[in-house]
């Protein structure tokens, strides 16, 4: 087994939701805002208010909970330059894909030795790990045939030709997107 760096341990997210945040600026805000449209779904009749109150205050705190959550899993969305590289990054190893399998179609006898390796990922949850698993896909001679938590078996046509700095690479992008610092180590699998 080759490791290259040790420190398997994920950073855990932490949640910032706390009754500070319940007396905000933005509580009152979403408070208004749901105030304004229950009154318009019960045609403004002040019989509904004590229901209304109880609907009200329960979808402002969910609203504010809820919003916290998704700004601590979307970091990524914050960087334009990191989404834009990784498009391009995306399309260019999309395109080798598909011409290295096209060549490899039409050769007539191709000279291939296809072996699986076992790669250790630390990034941060399922949906990182499945979006690399897809990306890694696209990369030429590569298929992630098998996933169990953080590790993931991948299947490489041409194992005299595999490079493990495609995969590093590859796993280095997705990090950079998802803001999840990685360290990986790699281990064949005969």
């Amino acid at each position: 087994m080759k490791r290259l760096n040790e420190g398997n341990e994920a950073p855990r997210a932490q949640c910032t939701f706390s009754f500070r945040s319940v007396i905000s600026w933005a509580f009152l805000i979403r408070v208004v805002f749901f105030s304004i449209f229950w009154a318009l779904l019960v045609r403004w009749q002040q019989s509904s208010l004590g229901v209304g109150i109880v609907f009200i205050t329960i979808a402002s705190l969910l609203s504010l909970y809820l919003a916290q959550q998704k700004q601590q899993k979307n970091q990524w969305l914050r960087s334009p330059l990191n989404l834009l590289s990784f498009l391009q990054y995306f399309i260019v190893q999309s395109l080798l894909g598909g011409w290295t399998i096209a060549k490899l179609a039409l050769t007539a006898k191709p000279n291939l030795a296809p072996g699986f390796i076992t790669y250790y990922t630390n990034l941060a949850n399922e949906s990182q790990v499945l979006t690399f698993m897809q990306v890694l896909s696209l990369l030429p001679g590569t298929v992630s045939a098998k996933q169990n938590g953080r590790v993931i078996t991948i299947h490489v046509m041409n194992m005299n030709e595999f490079d493990h700095a495609e995969i590093d690479d590859c796993q280095m992008r997705i990090s950079k997107l998802l803001g999840t610092p990685v360290q990986p180590f790699i281990e064949e699998k005969k």
